[in-house]
């Protein structure tokens, strides 16, 4: 069966004595952390949970989050991380929706739980961390259990997560991930000699998120070291890459952009980091060039938790297409669709980016509306602006619902940041539409700055003017932060409330 059940059972790296886990001052070889997933497992079968059963956990960066994502799995469960930065209010949502059998946290969180107005009665409560370290509860829970038992067997249309993408509203949306299509998704590029086995991994960006989980179980199948890092601040995760000999990490460009100003402050032997990746959102073609200049490889994506992975860039693909998303992943079909007609756009115009492949999501959870809202005749409407150029790459021109509408031109805010972010001396920048009573909207740009580069909102103009049209080059505006949603996105949405409702 093509399953994830089955890749957990028949692939893990048992024989292997290297290192597979480590953080909160211990470390675990494959074959000692295939044995706590067990463990696990047989714990959770024991206490009554089958097939389909949820199992929450909110728990900081360390092994005890994804030995529970795994042994819920190989339980036949269904595994549901959440934010560790959720508030009750976020947490009561999804809670509710999900109906968890157990729930797994670390002491941190148990005020957060306990204002939750969720009956939690009849779940499993078990505190698992505190202080980036587990318990001595979910450690005696492990040694009490020999792994003996046999888990109910999924089918590859039965789910083994459920990855919420929102509780703000109160009414998040859980997206489905099935065993099949991750199944596809882990084994799509066995036959293209990528070999990560003995490479070592930083875990420093939320575990939650779904590039996170991507690593955590690939760690599993590729055979490298997962090193958890529970406080990433730049210069702790700059000395993690020194101390820990770390080979590659992840990270939004908020956080590489942040770590390149503390590399100008100290000094720190980076020389065991091969590469760099990044996603989530626009990557500036000065921050990959910055750190190229540093001797570091940066690589990046496009995906998102309900496409998993649209396209990829690496350096080899040429510094020609920095700026764009990459090039589409060889089991993926992506086309350019006119917003308004669906039609399909040639290369070069820009429309609305949809996406279809055998590891997409299977719908939001218990929400038929909202899925068929974005899931139309198998394809999957990404909510993107972008096109695609003459040799098939993919360029993403923002979030449609952050496109200002100047007159009757859209000005699309990631082509006028890009421009801003070659500017010495910014740092990181964001452009929003205000209102206007004669274009209905205006761009305008907040900036954050190098303050010890002499930079004014004079030379911010002049630099624009010479690279866009007029109608494109937005007023200026500098700012101490930007603001930012829980995983290091500048929120627009917020920023444009902030400047309207000054």
């Amino acid at each position: 069966m093509n399953t994830l059940q089955t890749l957990l059972n028949d692939r893990m790296e048992r024989s292997s004595q290297i290192e597979a886990v480590t953080g909160g001052g211990v470390s675990y070889t494959f074959e000692e952390y295939a044995k706590r997933i067990d463990h696990l497992a047989h714990y959770l079968h024991r206490k009554g949970i089958r097939k389909g059963d949820r199992v929450c956990f909110i728990c900081q960066n360390n092994h005890h989050f994804s030995t529970i994502m795994l042994a819920a799995i190989k339980a036949g469960a269904v595994a549901v991380p959440l934010s560790w930065q959720l508030t009750s209010f976020e947490l009561e949502g999804i809670l509710r929706k999900a109906a968890p059998k157990v729930l797994f946290f670390d002491r941190e969180f148990r005020e957060i739980i306990a204002a939750v107005k969720v009956s939690l009665e009849n779940c499993l409560m078990i505190e698992s961390g505190a202080n980036a370290k587990t318990t001595q509860l979910f450690e005696d829970l492990l040694a009490s259990n020999d792994g003996s038992y046999l888990a109910e067997e999924v089918s590859e249309d039965d789910l083994a997560m459920i990855l919420f993408t929102s509780g703000t509203t109160g009414n998040p949306k859980g997206c489905m991930v099935g065993h099949g299509r991750l199944y596809q998704f882990l084994t799509r590029h066995e036959d293209q000699g990528f070999d990560l086995k003995g490479k070592r991994y930083l875990a420093c960006h939320p575990l939650y998120h779904m590039s996170s989980i991507n690593h955590l179980i690939s760690g599993i199948f590729e055979g490298y070291t997962i090193v958890f890092l529970n406080d990433p601040t730049p210069k702790r995760v700059l000395e993690t890459i020194e101390k820990e000999q770390i080979t590659f990490m992840m990270a939004f460009p908020s956080a590489y952009t942040y770590m390149l100003e503390e590399m100008k402050r100290g000094t720190y032997d980076l020389s065991s980091l091969e590469f760099a990746i990044s996603g989530g959102t626009k990557v500036p073609v000065r921050l990959i060039k910055a750190y190229k200049e540093a001797g570091i490889q940066m690589m990046h994506g496009y995906g998102s938790t309900e496409a998993w992975v649209v396209s990829a860039w690496f350096p080899a693909m040429g510094e020609g297409k920095m700026g764009s998303a990459g090039k589409i992943d060889a089991d993926v079909e992506v086309k350019i669709i006119h917003p308004d007609t669906h039609q399909t756009l040639p290369a070069g115009e820009i429309g609305e980016v949809v996406m279809r492949s055998p590891f997409y999501f299977l719908g939001y959870y218990e929400q038929p509306d909202a899925t068929e809202n974005v899931l139309k005749d198998g394809w999957f409407h990404m909510g993107d602006a972008g096109y695609l150029d003459e040799d098939g790459f993919l360029y993403i021109t923002g979030r449609y619902k952050d496109v200002i509408l100047y007159g009757g031109d859209n000005i699309y805010p990631d082509q006028v940041e890009e421009i801003i972010d070659q500017i010495p001396g910014v740092i990181e920048s964001a452009v929003i539409g205000v209102p206007d009573d004669l274009y209905g909207e205006v761009p305008s740009a907040y900036i954050v700055k190098d303050e010890t580069v002499d930079l004014c909102e004079q030379d911010v103009v002049n630099y624009c003017q010479q690279r866009l049209a007029d109608y494109k080059v937005p007023s200026i505006h500098f700012t101490k932060e930007l603001p930012k949603n829980k995983l290091g996105k500048i929120a627009k949405r917020q920023l444009r409330e902030l400047v309207v409702n000054a």
